[in-house]
């Protein structure tokens, strides 16, 4: 019988006199919970953690595990790039497209693509279900598993940002900022570390910039002007960098609402409130200026 992945990693490891805890390190790459489910077989690594295994036990890729068993389908990363870029806005139409996606890409690939990839998924539909509920029955045990091991890192993948994109969405509905899990120590250091860092590879220049401004409510709660100022700062920059201005009215949303709350200059405030308007005219969406308009309205009264 040939020998799975996992069992060969196991064995390799014990023949090496390498405990799990050694060849985790730090845990910013792999976890030992994670390593002990891979070398049972109850779980299927992404190509991230097999070339971090074969590099921990002086190994090529190709000696573990033949390459193209890692590649994730053609179809599922496709429709996993369309899913993460279309906007909702709260818009039912565009939640119930994105939900039935979610459902046709658990359907067909949840049983065959690496944990890491189904840890994305159940974030994305834990995500999704916030639109539709009122009272919020967070779905935290995959976050507290994988929430100290991604902020560790020192820079990020989509996958990682997905994540903290969902923290970040839980966070704003846990108002008691003292909870040992979803309190503003967290918070801060997620969103520092976010500011600080530099993306280089475009989905992730996209994947951040939309949970920057979709969670900036957060720092307005927390009468963080600072932040907030940063937040556009980053979102100018990263928009710049991409050539893509499709979230541009959300900026001029974002920066209506700084002169307004943070500042009280509502002349500064109505400039760019006409700007959002304008673009999200340009980009041709309509529900998104209409919306835009009623949140205006709603701010002067």
């Amino acid at each position: 019988m040939e020998e799975t992945f996992g069992a060969k990693v196991g064995r390799i490891r014990k023949e090496y006199g390498m405990t799990r805890e050694e060849l985790c390190g730090d845990e910013s790459e792999l976890s030992v919970r994670q390593l002990a489910r891979i070398e049972g077989d109850q779980s299927t690594p992404s190509l991230s953690k097999v070339i971090y295994i074969a590099k921990c036990l002086e190994l090529t890729v190709g000696e573990l595990v033949d390459e193209d068993r890692l590649k994730l389908p053609n179809r599922y990363v496709t429709m996993k790039n369309q899913l993460l870029r279309i906007p909702t806005y709260n818009d039912s139409s565009r939640v119930k497209a994105r939900r039935e996606l979610l459902e046709t890409i658990y359907n067909e690939f949840y049983r065959q693509i690496p944990e890491e990839e189904c840890v994305v998924i159940d974030c994305l539909m834990f995500k999704l279900d916030t639109h539709d509920e009122e009272d919020i029955d967070f779905e935290d045990d995959v976050l507290k598993d994988y929430f100290e091991q991604v902020v560790a890192k020192r820079t990020y993948k989509v996958n990682d940002l997905i994540l903290l994109d969902l923290y970040l969405t839980y966070l704003s509905y846990e108002k008691d900022t003292s909870h040992y899990f979803y309190n503003d120590n967290n918070y801060y250091r997620v969103i520092t570390k976010l500011l600080n860092w530099e993306p280089h590879d475009l989905a992730e220049k996209f994947q951040l910039n939309n949970m920057l401004l979709g969670n900036i409510l957060l720092a307005f709660e927390r009468g963080r002007g600072d932040i907030v100022q940063k937040v556009i700062e980053k979102s100018s920059q990263l928009m710049e960098e991409m050539n893509d201005f499709q979230k541009r009215p959300i900026l001029n949303l974002v920066e209506w609402k700084y002169y307004l709350i943070m500042l009280n200059d509502n002349v500064k405030a109505e400039e760019h409130y006409q700007k959002a308007v304008l673009f999200a005219d340009l980009i041709g969406d309509h529900y998104l200026k209409n919306k835009l308009t009623e949140e205006w309205e709603k701010d002067q009264v």
